[in-house]
């Protein structure tokens, strides 16, 4: 999101960058993190692995990048998971402030004990409008052969917040 543009619950950047790094240990070890942005806002659907998340669906989005190019957008299920969507496929450009990013994967983390995330194979894509430009939405949707995951997310209006690795 940032990368071409770029609380009611307490979700810290420090915890996210946290579950960025259990979510994609693997891929982490491979590909370190090149930054990592959060924008506040609404999160009005999630659904993964046939659960309906929406309702518990924190009010922020992460956009981490890597330095190989690899983009995933996180979503929360209050404390019941983490739902990363993610792509390493090049970004198209749809208009100035609109791209659509490739999905090739999608990490769940359900939260708990002795709890590691799974990698998933989907297809699918995320849609994000430029968020300097107004609110920013991200829009994902992947499907598997288990069924589909969504999320959708509006911004506050706000700049995201970024960090720097």
């Amino acid at each position: 999101m940032v990368g071409r543009y770029l609380s009611t619950a307490a979700w810290r950047l420090p915890a996210i960058v946290a579950g960025l790094s259990l979510a994609g240990a693997a891929h982490a070890a491979a590909s370190p993190l090149d930054y990592v942005a959060t924008m506040n806002g609404k999160c009005s659907h999630l659904v993964y692995g046939g659960r309906d998340g929406s309702k518990a669906c924190v009010p922020k989005v992460v956009n981490d990048v890597h330095k190989d190019g690899r983009t995933g957008f996180t979503f929360l299920d209050g404390n019941i998971a983490v739902v990363t969507f993610s792509g390493a496929a090049d970004q198209v450009k749809d208009d100035p402030n609109t791209v659509t990013q490739p999905l090739d994967e999608v990490v769940l983390t359900l939260t708990g004990p002795g709890a590691s995330p799974k990698t998933i194979k989907v297809t699918g894509s995320c849609l994000y409008t430029n968020p300097y430009a107004g609110p920013g939405k991200v829009d994902c949707t992947a499907h598997t052969g288990q069924g589909s995951f969504e999320a959708s997310f509006v911004s506050d209006g706000q700049a995201p917040s970024m960090q720097r690795f």
